[in-house]
């Protein structure tokens, strides 16, 4: 079996089973990514082997190494190549989320390359989550039903309280890659860009994110910021946040585009706080608590940023709630719905450690199949059943 990963961004899931696949007997993996080089340095390239050759998605040379590796399958995340390079296709969609998500493009594009995807498929296979998530794959997005598989999060493998690399990891052998002192507990504020300045529906940005930042180191504890890519963000905000990192030696700064892995910093990270970015629902595996930024202004407009041919745009939202296919409600942590109640759940969740514990179990089981450690092995018999079908 060989299977070829085209990967805007080679992170969560789909790192996760090519590691995985990488290691099993008579399975092939190459591994068409942006940036290979900067993936090989980041500290998840140390910790998690994958065995399997890293090519430049976007070298022209990389199309011709595909074609000649002749992949039996291609999995991708939420971008698609050009033309067809495998007979079959698999969407292995790049994290679950609240918000929805619109695949008309997608759609079209899924069409040219393997046909049509609204009626059954023997070509095309699209990866859910869990149950609710094949209802919304089926319903909302309109796969058929025989194209939508609910198979869970081969991501859960690595980041479950058990699993092998909490006890093979250990803050020492990743210092070197971290300024901010891991001996200390680490906050890890992952912010989503749809909303802009994270804190600004509460107040003025910087001075909010000032107060967070001492706050934090009021309580032995560092603030690790993790950003998207730096061009999905204002030049202002990314200046301010730059220089808040600059001000507080316990605050480090990281965007996607210069630090594309998140595997480690979620496993060396105590407590997540976050505006509803994706980054919470792999978090509720690790079983560790999380304070959820609620977006939403109470008393003022609501804005959504959205990139539109490298331009970021603000638009006005006359209802916030129409772009959230999961409520906000819906959640396996703490909420936040000011700033007096961001400060209280960050402090709860770093004094009690175990305070959110059933709250992120009982989301995963809503929401993800089996979180039980084998999901990857269960991925990969569902896909070497799926490519020895003939027709």
């Amino acid at each position: 079996m060989r299977i070829c990963f085209w990967s805007t961004s080679f992170q969560a899931d789909n790192q996760a089973l090519a590691s995985y696949l990488s290691r099993q007997a008579g399975v092939e993996v190459l591994v068409a990514l942006d940036d290979p080089e900067r993936y090989a340095a980041e500290p998840a390239a140390q910790l998690l082997p994958l065995t399997s050759q890293l090519l430049d998605r976007r070298a022209p040379s990389t199309l011709e190494a595909i074609r000649g590796f002749a992949p039996d399958c291609l999995i991708v995340d939420n971008h698609l190549p050009k033309r067809r390079l495998a007979r079959r296709l698999y969407v292995l969609w790049h994290g679950y989320g609240w918000r929805v998500d619109d695949l008309s493009t997608m759609k079209r594009e899924l069409r040219k390359l393997v046909g049509p995807v609204d009626r059954p498929n023997r070509d095309f296979r699209w990866h859910a989550f869990g149950e609710r998530d094949r209802d919304y794959r089926i319903e909302h997005s309109g796969f058929a039903a025989e194209n939508v598989l609910p198979l869970g999060s081969a991501y859960s493998d690595l980041l479950l309280p058990d699993a092998p690399l909490h006890t093979r990891l250990t803050p020492g052998a990743m210092q070197e890659h971290y300024p901010i002192d891991l001996s200390r507990p680490t906050v890890l504020l992952g912010m989503t860009w749809h909303h802009g300045g994270a804190l600004s529906h509460w107040g003025d940005d910087e001075e909010l994110h000032e107060r967070l930042a001492r706050h934090v180191g009021e309580l032995g504890a560092n603030l690790l910021i993790r950003m998207h890519d730096r061009h999905r963000y204002a030049r202002a905000d990314v200046q301010r946040m730059e220089a808040l990192a600059a001000r507080h030696r316990h605050v480090q700064l990281k965007f996607k585009s210069d630090h594309p892995d998140s595997l480690v910093d979620l496993l060396l990270s105590s407590v997540l706080v976050s505006n509803y970015s994706s980054l919470l629902n792999a978090f509720y595996y690790t079983g560790k608590p999380s304070v959820h930024i609620d977006p939403i202004a109470q008393d003022g407009p609501n804005y959504q940023r959205v990139l539109r041919w490298g331009t970021l745009w603000r638009r006005k939202v006359q209802d916030p709630l129409s772009s959230w296919k999961v409520s906000p409600d819906d959640i396996g942590g703490l909420r936040a719905r000011s700033f007096h109640e961001l400060i209280a759940g960050v402090t709860r969740a770093l004094a009690e450690p175990g305070c959110c514990s059933e709250l992120a179990a009982a989301f995963v089981r809503r929401h993800i199949s089996q979180a039980d450690g084998r999901s990857c092995e269960r991925i990969t018999a569902t896909l070497g059943q799926w490519l020895t079908q003939s027709g």
